[in-house]
């Protein structure tokens, strides 16, 4: 993410002598922030059901967080936060 926060930046002064120039890449660099985002809100829900789903039929936190990038107090927490467990 840094790299290519590096390079927006770099792009940014390159394009900040023309106002409407740095306004359009303003623009852009926040879609794409945005749906970067986005993608990985998705992601992780998509992570999230699916722990749901194995901790409904008995699989133990510790196990299911093996099958995912969190360990299991992240995923505890996540799942917490999402109000997918209490």
């Amino acid at each position: 993410m840094d790299v290519i926060l590096n390079k927006a930046e770099q792009k940014l002064l390159i394009l900040s002598a023309d106002p409407d120039a740095r306004k359009e890449y303003e623009r852009r660099v926040k879609a794409l922030t945005d749906e970067r985002s986005r993608l990985e809100d998705a992601e992780n829900a998509g992570i999230l059901k699916v722990a749901k789903s194995l901790l409904d039929n008995g699989m133990p936190l510790y196990e299911v967080a093996k099958h995912t990038p969190y360990n299991a107090e992240e995923l505890g927490r996540l799942l917490k936060r999402y109000n997918y467990i209490q």
